[in-house]
Formats: structure tokens, sequence, C-alpha cells
């Protein structure tokens, strides 16, 4: 990563946080740590010449890494008080997370003037409206691929934890439990994924689909074709957030 002055972005999630520069308002590097690498993060932080960041975070980190962002960088916490460049159409906007937030101002920023339907495969499955006059008009949250396997093993006497699979096992119908399971999640999320599309198509009209999240690797061959996937989608409205509000 470049060591010029630049502006940091943090979003942590509920197991790994990024950690993004960006310089002249370009982004020059991201690293993935895991969140509790703790003393990699800070040596990070401290050797950054970083004039401002921002902070995005689900979880609770421990006081002695808030106590590192806090001296060593100029930081804006994201939370519901922030100053956002869109319009939130919902009912608790405490409530609404700031990685959901922040992916809208990211579709925002790369498709002005457009409808957007954002999913985002992380912990959770997040499936949110921006509409094309800059209005976040809601969504959905629903379990992720990981979450799945794990409740049908933990919720049930003989089904197995899944952890990892092949593509031939994603088979209808499965011919064991193993691969009934895969495509019972698999199918299941794409068939989750068709119909948001289809009841977004119905109130919106052109829909642009974008896809951003670690798990969107299991369904990039499946919807390659009418979904764009941009990874960095959340990374950049984050920086859009804290341009806003140092402008």
């Amino acid at each position: 990563m470049s060591v010029q002055k630049s502006n940091m972005i943090i979003d942590i999630g509920n197991t790994r946080m990024k950690v993004a520069l960006y310089v002249r308002n370009q982004l020059d590097g991201v690293l993935t740590f895991s969140n509790r690498a703790h003393r990699q993060v800070s040596e990070l932080i401290e050797n950054t010449q970083a004039e401002y960041a921002i902070i995005s975070n689900v979880t609770n980190l421990p006081q002695p890494l808030t106590e590192v962002f806090q001296e060593n960088l100029n930081i804006i916490e994201f939370d519901g008080t922030t100053p956002i460049p869109i319009k939130l159409d919902y009912k608790t906007p405490n409530t609404l997370g700031t990685d959901r937030i922040a992916n809208a101002v990211g579709a925002q920023k790369n498709y002005p003037g457009q409808n957007v339907l954002i999913i985002d495969f992380g912990t959770c499955i997040k499936f949110d409206v921006l509409s094309a006059d800059g209005i976040y008009r809601g969504g959905a949250i629903s379990p992720g691929v990981k979450m799945r396997f794990k409740s049908m093993h933990q919720m049930t006497g003989k089904l197995p934890y899944i952890k990892d699979w092949h593509e031939d096992e994603e088979i209808w119908p499965g011919l064991d439990t193993r691969s009934s399971m895969v495509s019972g999640v698999i199918q299941g999320v794409q068939a989750e994924i068709l119909r948001y599309i289809d009841i977004s198509n119905e109130h919106y009209n052109n829909l642009t689909v974008i896809a951003t999240g670690g798990d969107f690797a299991f369904f990039d061959k499946a919807f390659k074709n009418i979904i764009f996937a941009n990874p960095y989608l959340t990374l950049q409205g984050l920086h859009e957030i804290l341009l806003y509000n140092i402008d």
C-alpha cells in the first residue's frame, strides 16, 4: 500500500474487517484481517499516514483496538446520526445497518439515476433497493449460506455440518444426504435471488442488480449474465460518506 497522505476506510463485519486506503480519491489497496488480528491492524494504522478515516462496525471491538483508532486517526465513527448523501425511506433508520447504507451510497455513486437492487452475500444475505431518485427504499435480510448449513446441523439430530462442497454436489435431485443439503442451500438461495429480482422489476423499471460480499463467489457462474459483481461496493460507499462529511 502507498504511504502517501490518504483516507482510510475500515469496514468491520461479524468475523472479518477490511481496511482500504484511498489516495487522491482512488482506491489504492485493500487488506482483509480476522477481527482477532488486533496486532496486525494496530501496526498498519500506526504506520499509515491517513488524513481522515471512517469506520463502519457491526460488532464490538476490544477497547485497546478502539484506542488505536482514536489515537492515530482523525476518525468518523459511522452510525445512524452521520450525515449521508442519500435519503432513507425507512421506518427505523437508527436500526438500519451501516453496511446496508454504505452499499446504497456506493450504488448511488456507481449507478447514478438508476434503480438498483443490491445483494450483499455476507453472514446474512441482504437485499436492498435504491431508486433512481437517490432514495433508499428498504429491503430484506435472509440467512447466509454458512448460516443455513450451520443451522441445519445444530437444530437437528443427525444432519452433518457442511463447511465445504463441490459444484457437482449442487445437483437436483440430491442423491444422498450431503448433496440434498447442498442442493437445498445453494439452489434455495438461487431461487430466492431470482424471486427478489422479479418482484423488484415489478416495481422499478430498468433495474440494475449489483452483488457484493465474499459468498457471491458461490453464485457468480449462475448469475454472471444478470448481476454485476462489485466486491468493493461497501468500501466505495463508505468513502463517499467520508468525503460528504469532510468536504
